[in-house]
């Protein structure tokens, strides 16, 4: 048998030479599946290492180990490209978890995987930049925050926050302080409609409707009333702002019961005085025409002898007569003259000879009680003017009670001092005699509470009264330079409190040129008015002065102003520590500090520098000067 060479190499065992290469053919086919198969299961290790005289055997061959070179390939740009994805997606992984120390890869094989690393770390660079002006952005509203918290928190304003519809979000300090209420009990659980008397609320919620719908066109500030938690209405200037990009509200509240008071006392006392010059020049012309009745009235009675004339004439000479008497009462309320008849009086025996004078004038059905004190009271005035005063204010008493009451009284001596005065602006600091008379009638309310003093204003039958008594009373304790205070309940009753000042025997002129200084004074008192009129006097005077409303202000100002501080003046009563504390405080950060306490009633504590507030501005004033003056 002839052997034929094998295109693998060898020999075939054949007698026919194409059969033999169908059979070598086929075991390369059978070889290249094989190798397809392994490429296909990722082995792209495999190759053909042959080299065959056929062309087209050859040729699948070339192909076949073409085809594994670029599997090969394209499986390692393959693999590239996924550990290249999966190492970025665990660094966005890691970003996403907050761990801004992840860095992408930028060093790759592949471009797309390289510019997908240097984009993840770009913006992760960006984010990190807005995360950093975020981060600012939160502490510089956090500063702001608390501050505005501070601010909130020290403010001698009530603030109040509420949502759209009406419900309380916020309440600061002074707001609790103002209502009653506390933060706990306002917050989330009530409205701020809930603090409006009802009589206002109509008018209120109109108004806020209007300020949310034009901010720009309503105002923003005006008078209200508010109630507070036990039921008692203030009077407050109500500002209200709506708060930008939210639809809540904001409104700052300032109490202003205390300084409409005072307002309506200027006011009253203004109206008074008009009334008084009125009354004066009414009077002068009253007079004149009065003159020429009764003067021609009594050349005509000595000239007539008819007697039914005479009787006529004589009537007008009567009434003439009444309406000069009328015209000198009215005098007594519109100007003040020379008391003339005055002489010193003990009111003591006085008030108890005159109860024995009015008790069958009040009558049975009324109750007559006398408070005098033991003391022995000295007042210089006219007798006849103190019982105008006092009958006047009986009479007026017992007819408020027509079915019967009880009707009082009283007598006592005295002191006012700054704080009273400063809550007064019309009544001078000093010692008074006081007598009141109290009745249990129908009271008044308080619009004919502010005309009561007015001439010929009355609430009796036109028979019953002229409408001159307590004008008359007004006019006359004016004249003392005195003045009356009116306390009054519809149906509760009314008690008149007349003050007198006492005309003590006159002290050494102070000189008021030696109480000047330039020192500086620490002034701590947590009452607003009586601190205020302090410092005001002080710096009149020309001291400097640092104010603090409570101990751990007093103790920080001192702390900061030690060196400057020649004096501090400290109420003894003070919230949360007492004045004796904050004296003690203050001697602590320097043991050669001088401190003053200063009350408004006398007090007795060893080895402490006292002062009463009742003291004139000038007395008051010599007390700090000689405590700065003093060598310790």
């Amino acid at each position: 048998m002839e052997k034929h060479p094998c295109p693998f190499g060898g020999y075939l065992k054949c007698d026919n030479p194409d059969c033999e290469y169908r059979y070598a053919l086929s075991e390369v086919l059978h070889l290249c599946s094989d190798i397809i198969d392994k490429i296909a299961q990722g082995d792209c290790s495999q190759r053909i290492d042959l080299r065959v005289d056929r062309y087209a055997v050859q040729r699948l061959i070339d192909s076949i180990n073409r085809l594994a070179d670029g599997v090969a390939s394209t499986v390692d740009l393959t693999h590239e490209l996924a550990v290249g994805i999966c190492e970025h997606f665990d660094v966005l992984r890691r970003l996403q978890e907050g761990d801004f120390s992840a860095t992408a890869t930028e060093d790759s094989p592949l471009e797309i995987v390289r510019m997908l690393g240097a984009l993840i770390n770009k913006q992760k660079e960006a984010f990190l930049r807005y995360i950093d002006e975020i981060r600012r952005q939160n502490e510089e509203i956090i500063k702001i925050s608390e501050q505005l918290n501070t601010i909130l928190s020290t403010i001698n304003i009530a603030v109040l926050i509420s949502d759209e519809d009406m419900t309380v979000e916020f309440i600061n300090p002074e707001f609790e302080k103002l209502t009653g209420y506390s933060k706990e009990e306002v917050v989330g659980k009530m409205k701020w409609t809930d603090f409006i008397p009802e009589d206002m609320l109509s008018k209120m919620m109109e108004y806020h409707k209007l300020r949310r719908i034009s901010p720009s066109s309503v105002p923003a500030q005006y008078d209200s009333k508010f109630r507070n938690k036990k039921g008692q209405i203030r009077n407050i200037l109500l500002n209200v702002a709506m708060i930008p990009y939210t639809k809540k509200s904001i409104a700052s509240i300032i109490d202003i019961t205390e300084r409409k008071r005072i307002n309506e006392q200027i006011i009253h006392s203004q109206k008074m005085e008009a009334l008084g010059v009125l009354s004066g020049r009414i009077v002068h012309e009253f007079n004149n025409i009065l003159t020429g009745i009764t003067g021609f009235s009594g050349l005509l009675y000595n000239k007539i002898e008819n007697p039914e004339l005479k009787k006529y004439v004589e009537k007008i000479m009567n009434a003439g007569e009444k309406a000069r008497d009328l015209a000198k009462r009215l005098l007594l309320f519109s100007r003040k003259e020379e008391i003339r008849e005055a002489q010193e009086i003990n009111l003591n025996s006085y008030f108890i000879k005159f109860s024995d004078f009015v008790k069958p004038i009040i009558g049975r059905d009324i109750e007559f009680k006398l408070n005098i004190p033991e003391k022995e009271i000295f007042y210089k005035i006219d007798p006849t003017h103190l019982e105008v005063i006092l009958m006047n204010l009986i009479t007026n008493a017992r007819d408020a009670m027509p079915e019967g009451g009880q009707l009082t009284i009283g007598l006592k001596e005295l002191s006012l001092g700054l704080e009273y005065s400063y809550a007064h602006p019309l009544v001078k600091p000093g010692d008074y005699v006081v007598f009141c008379v109290t009745d249990t009638g129908t009271g008044m309310d308080e619009e004919t509470k502010n005309r009561i003093f007015e001439p010929f204003f009355t609430t009796k039958p036109r028979d019953k009264g002229t409408g001159l008594g307590l004008s008359t009373v007004y006019g006359l304790v004016r004249q003392y330079d005195g003045h009356i205070h009116v306390y009054s309940e519809p149906g509760k009753g009314t008690t008149f409190k007349v003050y007198l000042p006492v005309n003590k025997k006159k002290k050494s002129a102070i000189n008021t040129e030696a109480l000047k200084g330039k020192e500086t004074i620490l002034v701590v008192d947590d009452d607003d008015h009586a601190r205020s009129f302090i410092t005001s006097f002080l710096k009149e005077y020309g001291y400097n002065v640092y104010e603090a409303k409570n101990g751990t202000e007093a103790f920080d100002i001192f702390g900061k102003y030690k060196d400057e501080i020649a004096v501090s003046v400290v109420d003894l009563i003070l919230p949360e520590i007492s004045g004796i504390e904050v004296m003690k405080q203050i001697k602590t950060l320097d043991p050669q500090a001088k401190v003053i306490i200063m009350s408004g009633h006398p007090v007795e504590i060893k080895d402490v520098d006292f002062v009463e507030k009742t003291l004139s501005p000038e007395e008051f004033l010599m007390k700090i000067r000689n405590k700065i003056d003093k060598k310790d």
